[in-house]
């Protein structure tokens, strides 16, 4: 009788996606439509607190985080009006800390 061995081993796909800059324009200029639409001038988000994974481990899928740091909405959003007081310029990484807080305007059922 044989025997056959299969041995399977974890492949590291890479799974490039090329977005252009006029789409990925138009999709937020969309939902900043359906934020314009909403009744509301403001927003209360009714959580802050949020499990952040480091930048490092936030893609490697096949090793499971294990330094994970607490985020805060609320100094994600005193960072980001600085920019709107005119105290820093806007830097890349503002679209982490925005992604934040869309995120949870996401989730919750405000817009």
């Amino acid at each position: 009788m044989e025997h056959i061995i299969i041995t399977f081993h974890k492949i590291q796909m890479e799974n490039n996606i090329e977005i252009e800059k006029e789409d990925l324009k138009k999709i937020l200029f969309i939902l900043i439509d359906k934020l314009e639409s909403s009744n509301s001038n403001k927003f209360s988000l009714e959580k802050d607190l949020y499990w952040n994974i480091p930048d490092e481990n936030l893609y490697n899928v096949y090793q499971k985080p294990e330094d994970f740091t607490i985020g805060s909405i609320k100094e994600d959003w005193e960072f980001l009006q600085k920019v709107l007081r005119k105290e820093r310029e806007a830097i890349g990484y503002d679209f982490n800390k925005i992604s934040n807080i869309l995120k949870l305007i996401g989730q919750s059922s405000i817009i």
